[in-house]
């Protein structure tokens, strides 16, 4: 499932199209009616996730020019690529980082005793199921 929310799938069926602009998701699939943020305002996750691997590039730029340069380290080039990773990082992972925090509430939610999965999601009609025949 985490997977799939990579590849800007939906988590439960896989579905392409979970975006209807690059980085504007739609509120659930349009296969099977998955709603892809659990409650009004849930991606701080997705925004946490999108932090922590910007941080994490920082970081391993920071020690690469530092181990580098040491002793005379160029303050401003290292500021200045310092400043594009924390800029445009964020904002190509932006739709990732909301495709995977939706596949995480999604096996978050699974988990729940009060999940209930779709007995047939919108979009299948006629199509077998297991159990059926």
């Amino acid at each position: 499932m985490l997977a799939r929310g990579l590849a800007k799938r939906c988590p439960r069926c896989a579905e392409k199209g979970m975006f209807l602009t690059w980085a504007t998701l739609r509120r659930e699939c349009t296969r099977c009616g998955l709603r892809f943020e659990a409650q009004e305002g849930g991606f701080l996750g997705a925004m946490t996730l999108n932090y922590m691997f910007a941080v994490a590039v920082w970081l391993a730029f920071m020690v690469g020019a530092l181990v580098v340069t040491v002793p005379e380290v160029p303050v401003a080039p290292i500021l200045s690529g310092s400043l594009a990773i924390m800029v445009v990082m964020p904002i190509l992972l932006a739709a990732r980082s909301k495709s995977l925090w939706a596949a995480v509430e999604f096996l978050i939610l699974r988990s729940s005793p009060d999940y209930v999965a779709p007995a047939h999601p919108p979009g299948d009609e006629g199509l077998a199921h297991p159990g059926e025949s």
